[in-house]
């Protein structure tokens, strides 16, 4: 009994697995990076948890509501509608 086979499928399968890994990794690196919060988006949120409402202020002086949001290890006060904290 012959192994080509085997060998053949054990080929295609690394080929395919390494064109997958390498298809994740150029998407990974053309997605966008996400800008830095503000100083008063962090600012807002010092003190709070995670869920909290808070009044951000905008670089114009007005005000707007807001959700304390975990970002990585940073806890930042975001705009708009989310689910959870």
């Amino acid at each position: 009994m012959s192994s080509q086979p085997l060998r053949h499928r054990l080929l295609c399968s690394t080929a395919v697995t390494a064109a997958l890994w390498i298809a994740a990794a150029q998407a990974q690196a053309a997605s966008p990076a996400q800008p830095a919060p503000s100083k008063q988006a962090i600012e807002a949120c010092q003190g709070k948890k995670a869920g909290d409402a808070v009044q951000l202020t905008l670089d114009n002086g007005t005000t707007a509501k807001a959700t304390c949001r975990q970002v990585g290890k940073q806890l930042v006060a975001k705009r708009g509608a989310s689910i959870g904290p």
